[in-house]
């Protein structure tokens, strides 16, 4: 086993989800580094090497398939660039949705909230490194660290100003992406109601005009848990 923890990258667009994660490695003993969208991440695997890459499979700019598919395009070319592990991280977890993840070049999936021991498993099978005999001797997370429950609630907010305006302008897609990220981030801090509120969006942006037209309740319903 590994005497070191591992170094891992932590690509998700939410800044909630990627600080609860970031948090929860620390925690573990690993060292981490984080990416807010596919290009970053991209960068990142390119500037050095990861023994492990958690990876959202749902980003604006570039999705994690994209990324999956030119990491490997890339180990492809440059043998000697060695094996980086991807893992998705999605809310979605059925089985097509895990297909599509494992077609795209990625090594496994796992849900939102991350499942620790699933998560432990994954650092062993991949980073040959065993949380449970390591973690106790690693250093504590910084007391200083960001306040997750203000920053879920901050970047909620700002999400759900932006679907509103994305609303006003009949953009579903951006409607869409936005309830998958706000759901990504209250399934990451466990707030089940926000959860349910989000997926009836979702559900809403796939039912024509009626169902769009629903969205202004639903959002409106946001509104309290959020302190809005």
């Amino acid at each position: 086993m590994s005497e070191k923890g591992p170094w891992i990258l932590v690509v998700d667009d939410s800044a909630t989800s990627r600080m609860v994660i970031e948090k929860q490695l620390r925690k573990f003993g690993c060292s981490v580094a984080g990416a807010e969208d596919g290009r970053s991440a991209l960068a990142a695997i390119q500037a050095r090497r990861y023994d492990l890459v958690l990876l959202d499979c749902y980003m604006p700019d570039m999705n994690g398939y994209e990324v999956a598919r030119r990491v490997r395009v890339e180990e492809e070319s440059n043998p000697d660039a060695g094996y980086t592990p991807l893992i998705g991280i999605s809310a979605e977890a059925d089985a097509a949705h895990v297909q599509l993840c494992l077609e795209s070049g990625m090594d496994g999936i796992l849900g939102k909230p991350l499942p620790i021991e699933e998560f432990k498993k994954m650092l062993s099978l991949w980073c040959d490194y065993d949380v449970d005999e390591q973690a106790p001797g690693a250093p504590p997370v910084d007391a200083q660290s960001v306040d997750l429950e203000a920053l879920f609630r901050t970047t909620s907010l700002q999400d759900l100003a932006a679907m509103r305006a994305a609303h006003a302008a009949s953009d579903v897609e951006a409607v869409k992406r936005l309830a998958h990220r706000m759901k990504g981030a209250a399934l990451t801090m466990n707030r089940e109601g926000i959860v349910v509120t989000l997926e009836r969006i979702e559900d809403a942006t796939r039912n024509g005009a009626a169902g769009f037209a629903a969205i202004v309740a639903l959002m409106a319903e946001l509104d309290a848990p959020l302190g809005a």
